[in-house]
C-alpha cells in the first residue's frame, strides 16, 4: 500500500517518453526522439579530468551538507557578476538540480498553502507541489506567453504563498524581458509573495538576455533562485545545482538535506568547481544549439496546421495545432506512424500542444520533423 500523497502525482511526461524511446532503440528500432531536454553532447573533458584527477586524490567523501565553500563562495562571485545579485557564500546551498524545487517548496510552504504557475509550466511543477502538500494555482498567460495580471489579481487568496517561475521557459523558449519580470516583482511584492526564480537555462538565450529577479533590491528576501550545471555544461547525470536565497532559507533547506541526501555528490560538486571556469564550452554549444533552433524552426513553418512561439531560449519548440485530436493521442500516432518521439502537452497545462526537443542532431531534426509534416499531411 503506497501512500495518499504518492498516488495524487504522475509519473513525469518526458522521462516516461525517455523510457519509451529507449525500449523502442533496444528492439532495433530506428527512433527520432524529441522527448528528453537533455544535451546530447558529453561533458566537456576538461570538466571530466578535473573530477576524475580529484576523485583519484581522494575527494570521494561526504562534503559539508551545504556544499563545499570554495563551490559556494564561487556560485556567489557568478551570482555577482553574471545575475547582478547581492550574495555571499551563507546565501548559497549545493544540491541535485531538480531537487531544489522541493527544498524550496518544503522550505517555504505550509500544506495547503497555495503556489501560482503561469502556464505553460515546466511539466514536474504540479507534482511537486502536490509531493510538498502545496496546491498549484495555474493562470494562463497571452498568446506571446506574457503574464495576465488581470487573471493573476483574481486568483490570489489568503492561502497564497508563492509564485514558481522558469526563465527561460521549459516548454515554450520564452525569454522573458526585464521589463515583464518588474512588473512581476510588483505583483509579488504587492500581495507579500515569495518568488522561486528556475534559471536553469540561462546560458541558453539566443534573443533578448537574461535578468535575475533577485537582482531587485526589495525581492532579494523574497526570491529563491534556482539554477545548475545540466543544461549549459551538458552534466545531466551529475546530478549538480544550487540555491541561492536569504539565510533562513538556506539554513532550512540544508536542514532538510541534512535529512534526506546527506549532502551533494562530492565528485559531481568538483566537477561544478572547474565547470564555473569554463565558459567556452558554454559558448560554443548556445552557439550548436542555435543553429539547431534556426533548422527547427525553418522545417516547422513548412507544416500548414501548426503555428508556434519563436523559442528565444532553452532548447524547446511548443507548437500548436488546430486538428480534432488529444496531445496523447498524437503523441502515440507519431510514435507509431513515424517513429519520432514528442512530449504531450496538456502536462506542461496546454491541450493540443506538444514539445519537441531540439537538443538532438541536425540529421535527427531533419528527418524527424519532416516524418511529422508527413504525418499532418496525411491527418489532413
Amino acid at each position: 500500500m503506497v501512500s495518499s500523497r504518492v498516488k495524487l502525482i504522475n509519473e513525469s511526461a518526458t522521462v516516461s517518453m525517455s523510457n519509451k524511446a529507449a525500449e523502442l532503440k533496444a528492439q532495433g528500432k530506428t527512433i527520432y526522439n524529441f522527448g528528453i531536454g537533455e544535451p546530447d553532447f558529453t561533458t566537456p573533458e576538461r570538466i571530466i579530468d578535473y573530477s576524475y584527477k580529484l576523485a583519484k586524490e581522494g575527494k570521494t567523501h561526504y562534503t559539508p551538507s551545504a556544499g563545499i565553500m570554495e563551490l559556494r563562495q564561487k556560485i556567489a562571485d557568478k551570482m555577482k557578476t553574471k545575475n547582478n545579485m547581492d550574495v555571499s557564500a551563507k546565501n548559497v546551498l549545493v544540491t541535485p538540480t531538480k531537487f531544489s524545487l522541493s527544498l524550496a517548496l518544503y522550505s517555504i510552504i505550509d500544506p495547503g498553502d497555495e503556489v501560482i504557475l503561469p502556464s505553460p509550466y515546466y511539466v514536474s511543477y504540479t507534482d511537486i507541489i502536490k509531493l510538498n502538500e502545496g496546491k498549484a494555482v495555474t493562470t494562463p498567460t497571452d498568446e506571446n506567453y506574457e503574464f495576465d495580471f488581470d487573471q493573476m489579481k483574481k486568483i490570489i487568496s489568503p492561502k497564497t504563498k508563492v509564485f514558481m517561475l522558469n526563465n527561460p521557459v521549459n516548454p515554450t523558449g520564452k525569454v522573458y524581458s526585464e521589463k515583464s519580470l518588474r512588473q512581476l516583482s510588483d505583483f509579488i511584492i504587492e500581495n507579500d509573495l515569495y518568488l522561486i526564480s528556475d534559471e536553469i537555462y540561462e546560458d541558453l538565450i539566443y534573443k533578448g538576455k537574461m535578468f535575475s529577479p533577485a537582482s531587485i533590491g526589495e525581492m532579494k528576501e523574497r526570491t529563491v533562485t534556482l539554477s545548475g550545471f545540466s543544461k549549459s555544461y551538458a552534466m545531466t547525470g551529475w546530478r549538480i545545482g544550487y540555491m541561492v536565497a536569504n539565510e533562513d532559507i538556506i539554513k532550512a533547506s540544508n536542514k532538510v538535506q541534512q535529512q534526506t541526501l546527506t549532502c551533494a555528490p562530492s565528485v559531481s560538486q568538483y566537477a561544478a568547481l572547474d565547470a564555473l571556469d569554463d565558459e567556452e564550452d558554454v559558448i560554443n554549444m548556445r552557439n550548436i544549439f542555435n543553429k539547431r533552433r534556426e533548422r527547427a524552426i525553418s522545417l516547422l513553418r513548412e507544416i500548414d496546421d501548426i503555428s508556434f512561439y519563436e523559442p528565444e531560449g532553452a532548447f524547446y519548440i511548443f507548437p500548436g495545432y488546430g486538428m480534432d485530436k488529444s496531445a496523447d493521442k498524437l503523441s502515440m500516432e507519431l510514435l507509431d506512424k513515424e517513429n519520432v518521439i514528442v512530449t504531450p502537452g496538456d502536462p506542461f497545462g496546454a491541450s493540443k500542444h506538444f514539445r519537441i526537443s531540439y537538443a538532438t542532431s541536425e540529421d535527427v531534426i531533419s528527418t524527424g520533423i519532416n516524418n511529422i509534416k508527413d504525418y499532418f499531411k496525411k491527418m489532413n
